[in-house]
This record gives C-alpha cells, structure tokens and sequence, in this order.
C-alpha cells in the first residue's frame, strides 16, 4: 500500500473533527469538490471506506478512529510549519476547569484574546489527555499524572486542596472530633480531589460521608457551601473573600496538589505555547 500524501491525511483531520467535508472545505480554504476528491483517494489508498452519512452528519468509521488515533496533530503540524500557518492560528487549550478557570484564564490569558485568537476548552481530565494527544489543542493542563509514551508531563503548578464550609458548618466542624456523616459537596473533577484529600486525613480508613449536592462546575459548589449546605474540598484558588467560606483545618499540614502542562512527545512546540509556560513559570516563581 502507498502511503498516503499529506495533504490527504491533513482533509482527513478537518473532516474527522468537523464531522462535514462543508466545514472542513471552510477551514481547510479549499472547495467542497477538492475535499471530497482527497477523502476519495484516501479511501482508496486505504482500501477502506473512513466516513458513514448519517442525515446531515459524517460518522466515522472504526478504521477513521484508529487512523486519526494514530495520526494525533501529526498531518496538521507539518502541513502548517511547511505552510508557515503556526503564527496565524489561534492558541488551542485544554485545561481542567478549575485551574483553567481561576488560574490560566484570569492571570495569564484574559488580557491575550485580542492580540492573539484563542481557544479555551475545559474538558475533563481524560479528554485532556486525549485532545493532546490527538492534535486537537496545542497544550492541555491537569491535575493528574500519567505515564504515556506520547504524552510529556512538566509540572507547572502547585494548587493546594482545602475542606471549606460556610460559618455554621465550620464552627461543627471544629468542635467534632472526628469526621463522619458529613454532607459533602461533591463535583465532576472532584473524586481525585475528594479521594487524595481523604487519604491525607485518614489513610485507608475512610470516614462516613453522603453527597448532599453534585454540581459540574466549582461555581456552583462554592454557592451551595456558602449558603450553609455542606462542606466540599477545593483547590485553594477558589476561596475568594466575599463568598462566605470558612477554611477548616484537620489535623495534617495542607495537602498540595500538582497541575501539569501535556504535550505530545516530539511535536513541534508553537512560539505561543513556550510563552505561555514561560510566563506560568514567572508567576509561579
């Protein structure tokens, strides 16, 4: 089988995330016609059909999977530095909502929207690692750590993780001694937070607790406990004055938490991204 030419595999990309060859003919500044000229011969180098229509949407087929899986950003990173397109497109992120949220956008990005375009995503820690790795963002930013041989994890910040309660449920708190048959507060990226935070406090042996409220976002979660509903662990970037939360401390010293930067192993890394973590680094410092 010949291999197939980049700029095929580059359509393929455009038509895979845009799901229409219409919008992927818009983003790639090629004719409908030419779109559907290089998905044909794609196919039939492949010798396997890539895309089901199913009413006005192309659905991929398990072949399409497995080949933009492999592929991640690769087509789309040579075809733009062969293009010189890099210094054009917009920044591409993917950060976990909390740190994106309270930390990227506020103190690094707010400012950059006009002079340079801009994607922000917050997806959760999962999807981080697979928009990485499939070329969908330029650098994803999260909380967890893993091992992957096309993932490069660099650590860029320290968050701190902290139990927070509205004035009532803060004085309970400190007058019990122990911690059972709390309400929690709990939220879509909070199991890891939840479960390190407990393992700090007590080891294995976790205690009693019930979710008195589930939320996406921390917005919502930070509402809730300062209404006086229950308690929640959070990253301490988010304890603003004026939201009526109490820290409560318990027992051990404050358990800190690593945010890291993802990137794909051996892509090229954009003159925007370097300045991004150069910039994370210095308020970090």
């Amino acid at each position: 089988m010949d291999f197939p030419d980049l700029p095929f595999l580059r359509t393929f990309v455009a038509v895979y995330e845009a799901r229409s060859v219409t919008a992927a003919s818009a983003r790639l500044h090629r004719t409908q016609p030419t779109v559907s000229y290089q998905l044909r011969r794609l196919e039939e180098t492949l010798g396997a059909p890539l895309f089901e229509r199913r009413s006005a949407r192309l659905v991929p087929t398990p072949v399409a999977d497995r080949l933009f899986r492999f592929l991640g950003g690769f087509a789309r990173d040579v075809q733009a530095v062969l293009q010189g397109e890099e210094a054009d497109r917009p920044l591409e992120i993917a950060a976990v909502s909390g740190f994106g949220r309270y930390v990227l956008f506020p103190k690094l990005l707010a400012e950059e929207g006009p002079r340079r375009g801009l994607t922000l995503r917050y997806p959760s820690a999962d999807d981080v690692f697979r928009q990485v790795l499939e070329g969908q963002v330029d650098v994803g930013f999260t909380y967890r750590a893993t091992v992957h041989p096309r993932l490069v994890l660099t650590p860029v910040y320290e968050e701190k993780l902290v139990l927070v309660a509205g004035a009532a449920w803060a004085r309970r708190l400190r007058a019990q001694e122990d911690f059972q048959d709390v309400p929690l507060v709990t939220y879509d990226e909070g199991d890891y937070v939840m479960g390190r935070w407990l393992g700090h406090h007590f080891g294995r042996r976790h205690p009693r607790w019930f979710s008195t409220a589930h939320f996406e976002e921390l917005e919502e979660v930070l509402a809730w406990v300062g209404s006086g509903h229950g308690v929640a662990v959070v990253p301490d970037f988010c304890v603003a004055p004026g939201r009526g939360l109490k820290v409560v401390g318990w027992g051990k010293a404050a358990l800190t938490n690593t945010v890291h930067a993802v990137q794909r192993t051996h892509a090229p890394v954009r003159p925007a991204v370097a300045e991004l973590l150069e910039r994370l680094r210095v308020l970090t410092s």
